[in-house]
């Protein structure tokens, strides 16, 4: 059984969010799904099983701690290396059924590597929090309330993960850690992770539940920013543009996105495949 790694949302190689795909996955248990993501560990790591069609198929989404229902990065990344093996077209058509949904992505051959976008569909605008809210969840990233974005409410968004999406400002950014766990607080607004941005940069940072790893990438993330700019009047319907994030992480990435005049959001970035690598044990022996 091969798998292979990629960087997604890179423009070059050793740059963007790296990522650890199965393009077939038949024969691993859940249990070795999460098992080999630990192993590998990248931040998402994900697993192909054929569907219907030979555009459709299966997606499995493993962080290091737990199964996702959705996730971006993952999804950008395997329409590119579906691409690599399975159409010499130019450009090609993906659907991948996961736990939450169904994802449309399309990708295209660009240079030595490919460059793919999704439709996340439109987003989901949950409960916008107080002042003393946003403030406790500033707290918990060593930030002050003044390094907070008094333009902009703290608001929970998704697409299919739901994100407090929790406007900072740009020294705020640059200084932020996790130092503590979030569950509570998470839990009382009905989201899963914080992302926080800085408005005026268009850009962001997330770190894992537990706060002990930042994301370098996230696309299940930039959608929900990209819905959040144009509710607040930041970007129009129709505008594409970027977000930035990795630069903390000496990762530079960049998240192209867009929201349609219908509320539908794309998510796209350029993938560049690195390395394919081959099991060496029966999967089942992996349990």
């Amino acid at each position: 059984m091969q798998y292979w790694q990629l960087d997604v949302f890179a423009e070059r190689p050793l740059s963007g969010n790296g990522l650890s795909a199965f393009a077939d996955a038949r024969g691993l248990s859940s249990a070795a799904m999460q098992a080999l993501t630990i192993e590998l560990r990248q931040f998402e790591s994900i697993f192909l099983l054929p569907g219907a069609s030979a555009q459709e198929y299966h997606a499995r989404i493993f962080t290091m701690e737990e199964e996702l229902p959705f996730a971006g990065h993952p999804i950008i990344g395997a329409a590119a290396l579906l691409h690599h093996l399975h159409s010499p077209a130019e450009q090609a058509q993906w659907t991948l059924h996961l736990l939450s949904k169904s994802v449309q992505i399309t990708s295209r051959r660009h240079g030595q590597g490919f460059y793919a976008e999704m439709d996340q569909g439109q987003a989901k605008f949950g409960q916008v929090l107080s002042q003393a809210e946003a403030a406790e969840f500033a707290s918990a990233f060593g930030l002050p309330s003044t390094e907070l974005d008094p333009r902009y409410p703290a608001t929970v968004v998704s697409t299919g993960l739901p994100y407090v999406l929790l406007p900072v400002i740009a020294a705020g950014l640059a200084k932020a850690k996790q130092c503590r766990l979030l569950d509570v607080e998470l839990l009382n607004c009905g989201a899963a992770f914080v992302y926080l941005l800085d408005v005026d940069g268009l850009e962001g940072r997330t770190w894992d539940p537990a706060g002990q790893v930042e994301d370098i990438a996230t696309g299940s993330a930039a959608g929900p920013v990209a819905a959040y700019l144009v509710q607040q009047g930041v970007r129009g319907p129709g505008q594409a543009f970027s977000l930035n994030q990795g630069r903390f992480l000496q990762r530079p990435s960049r998240l192209d996105v867009c929201v349609a005049v219908d509320g539908r959001v794309t998510v796209g970035g350029h993938v560049q495949l690195l390395a394919r690598a081959e099991l060496l044990i029966d999967p089942k022996q992996l349990g």
